[in-house]
C-alpha cells in the first residue's frame, strides 16, 4: 500500500459525504455501498499519483518552472513502456480542471453568540462556503506544459507524511518556533499530529509482532529501523528543550500576557502536559521497537502470530504428534494426579445460602433529639440509682478514672458496671450535657479486688471544665 492508498483511505469517505444527495431529516439512516465509476483497477488513479510525484521532484530541481508534458510522458514510460500520450493527457486535463467543494465554517456571529442564544441562530452561524482552488495541476494554455499547484503541492507532502514517524522529526521542530514566536495555541494540535505518527507506528509493531507473516512490513522496520531510532532520538530531544523552556520566568511571563488577551481559559500545564504525552508514547515506542529487533535477532519472531487452533486441532487428528512431544505437552498442562479433583460442599454453603435477618420490632430511630432508650438495661439501672450521686460527686471536684475506681463507683447490685462506668467517660451526655473530659499526661496503673489490672499512659478525668486540659 502506497502513501497516496493511505491518504485515499483517509478522505474516501468524506467525498461519499460531500457527494451524498441524502436529505436532511430523513428517517431513512441505512447506508449502502457507493456506486463508483470506472475500469475498477486502478489504471488512472496509478497514473495521476505518478505524475504528482514526478512533478514534484520537479519542482524542488527546477524552482516551480513548468514542465513540458514530453518530460512527464517520458518519465512515466519508465513504467508504463506502451504509455499514450493521450492518456497523459486525459490525466493532465482531468488533474487541471478544478472541482467545487461545499462546506461550512463558523462565522463571527458563532463566536459572539451566548450559551443562552437560539438553536436557529446558532445554526445559522455555520455559514456556507465554497471553495474552487481543487486543481493539483497548473496547465499553461498555449504550451500545454504543467506544474503543481500550491493544492498539489500539498496534496504530495501530506501522502508523503502519512503515519511516516520519520517525517515528524520536522514537526516537533514546529513546537520550538511556536514558543519563539509566542504561538501557544498551535502547540497541543502540533503534539497531536506527532503522538498520531508515534501512535501509528506503535500499532504496526504490534501487528507485526502478532502476525509474523507480514515479511513485507517487517523487512521495511529492519531496513528503517536505524532512521526511526535517529528520528525518535531528536524528537525527544527537541521536546525536552521545549518543557525546559517552559519552566524559564521570561517564557513564563509571555505565555502570561499572551494568555490574558485570550477568550478561552489557557493553563500552562496544558502545554507541559501535551508534551508529556509524546515524551512517554516516545519510550513506549523505543521499547516496543528494541522488542521486536531483539525477538529477530534471538529467532523467537517465528514462534509469535495468530495461531488457528481449530486447524491445530484437525492437524493432530490427522497425524497425532510424537510420543515424546504428547508427553511433554500432558505433564504441563494436566492435573499433577490423574483421580478427579472435585470441591467440597460444605464450605462453599455459605457463599450460595441466602440469609434473611430475622424479623425485628424496634424501630431504628436517626433523631438524636429523641433517641430511644439505651439498650443495655445494666446501663439504664445503673445511671438510673448511682447518676444523680456521681452528677454531685464530680460538682465537686473533678473525678478521675482511678479515683472513681478507688471510690468504688464500678460496684452496683453486688455486681460489677465497670463497663458501665467506662461509658460515661466515653459518653459524656449519660450524666450532664454540661460535663467534659480532662486529659492528664500522667500514667496510672491499678489493681482491682478480684485481681484485674487497669493501666493507661494517660488519665481521663470528668469534670465541669472551663478550660480544656492538656
Amino acid at each position: 500500500m502506497t502513501a497516496w492508498s493511505k491518504l485515499l483511505i483517509a478522505t474516501t469517505r468524506l467525498i461519499d459525504l460531500h457527494d451524498s444527495a441524502h436529505e436532511p431529516g430523513s428517517p431513512f439512516v441505512q447506508v449502502s455501498q457507493e456506486q463508483r465509476r470506472g475500469l475498477r483497477d486502478g489504471y488512472w488513479l496509478d497514473l495521476g499519483c505518478l505524475l504528482l510525484d514526478y512533478l514534484l521532484d520537479e519542482d524542488f530541481a527546477t524552482n516551480s518552472a513548468f514542465v513540458s508534458q514530453t518530460r512527464c510522458l517520458n518519465h512515466l514510460r519508465e513504467i508504463y513502456p506502451q504509455l499514450p500520450h493521450d492518456d497523459l493527457s486525459f490525466v493532465v486535463n482531468l488533474l487541471a480542471t478544478p472541482s467545487e467543494i461545499h462546506f461550512r465554517q463558523s462565522s463571527p456571529a458563532a463566536r459572539q453568540a451566548t450559551p443562552s442564544a437560539n438553536a436557529s441562530v446558532m445554526g445559522e452561524s455555520r455559514a456556507r462556503r465554497s471553495t474552487k482552488r481543487t486543481a493539483l495541476v497548473e496547465k499553461q494554455g498555449q504550451t500545454g506544459q504543467v506544474r503543481l499547484t500550491p493544492s498539489g503541492r500539498q496534496a504530495v507532502t501530506l501522502a508523503s507524511q502519512v503515519e511516516d514517524l520519520l517525517y515528524s522529526e520536522y514537526d516537533a521542530a514546529k513546537v520550538l518556533a511556536a514558543l519563539a514566536r509566542g504561538d501557544f495555541a498551535r502547540i497541543p494540535d502540533i503534539t497531536n499530529q506527532i503522538l498520531l505518527a508515534i501512535r501509528a507506528l506503535t500499532q504496526e509493531l504490534r501487528r507485526v509482532r502478532e502476525n509474523p507473516t507480514r515479511e513485507g512490513k517487517l523487512a521495511a522496520l529492519l531496513d528503517n529501523e536505524r532512521h526511526y531510532h535517529n528520528a525518535l532520538t531528536n524528537i525527544q530531544q527537541t521536546l525536552l528543550d521545549a518543557r525546559a523552556q517552559l519552566a524559564t520566568p521570561r517564557l513564563m511571563e509571555r505565555f502570561e500576557n499572551w494568555r490574558e488577551a485570550q477568550e478561552e481559559e489557557w493553563d500552562l500545564r496544558v502545554l507541559s502536559s501535551a508534551l508529556g504525552r509524546v515524551l512517554n508514547a516516545i519510550e513506549n515506542l523505543s521499547r516496543r521497537l528494541s522488542e521486536l529487533l531483539a525477538d529477530i535477532a534471538e529467532g523467537r519472531i517465528q514462534a509469535m502470530g495468530v495461531v488457528d487452533f481449530q486447524d491445530m486441532a484437525r492437524q493432530l487428528l490427522e497425524a497425532p504428534p510424537a510420543a515424546a512431544l504428547r508427553d511433554a505437552v500432558v505433564a504441563r498442562m494436566m492435573p499433577l494426579h490423574v483421580q478427579a479433583t472435585f470441591p467440597r460442599l460444605a464450605p462453599l454453603v455459605p457463599l450460595l445460602e441466602s440469609r434473611r435477618a430475622e424479623a425485628s420490632a424496634s424501630a431504628l430511630v436517626f433523631d438524636e433529639a429523641g433517641d430511644a432508650a439505651p439498650e443495655d438495661p445494666l446501663l439504664a439501672r445503673f445511671l438510673e440509682a448511682r447518676g444523680p450521686a456521681l452528677r454531685k460527686r464530680i460538682q465537686q471536684a473533678p473525678l478521675s478514672l482511678p479515683e472513681a475506681l478507688a471510690e468504688g463507683w464500678h460496684r452496683f447490685e453486688e455486681g460489677d458496671c465497670l463497663a458501665q462506668l467506662l461509658n460515661t467517660f466515653v459518653d459524656t451526655e449519660l450524666l450532664d450535657p454540661g460535663l467534659t473530659v480532662g486529659i492528664e499526661a500522667t500514667p496510672f496503673e491499678l489493681r482491682l479486688d478480684d485481681g484485674r489490672r487497669i493501666e493507661g499512659v494517660v488519665t481521663p478525668s470528668l469534670g465541669f471544665f472551663k478550660e480544656e486540659l492538656v
